[in-house]
């Protein structure tokens, strides 16, 4: 049984916000049913945002 994947929404708001290009066409971008170099610029922003924000995420729980 396949699972949908979980994208980091606020990931997506801050590339919405910064392209204009709807949730569907980022995700699809991220996932890699779009090529091209948009749809790689939109993969690598991602990749970054989301990691930063484990990290945040992280170094706030080593805090408690």
């Amino acid at each position: 049984m396949k699972t949908k994947p979980s994208y980091n929404q606020n990931a997506l708001e801050i590339i919405n916000g910064r392209y204009g290009y709807s949730y569907d066409y980022i995700r699809k971008s991220i996932r890699g049913d779009r090529v091209g170099v948009i749809p790689d610029r939109i993969k690598t922003e991602y990749n970054k945002l989301n990691n930063e924000s484990i990290k945040a995420i992280a170094i706030q729980a080593d805090k408690l």
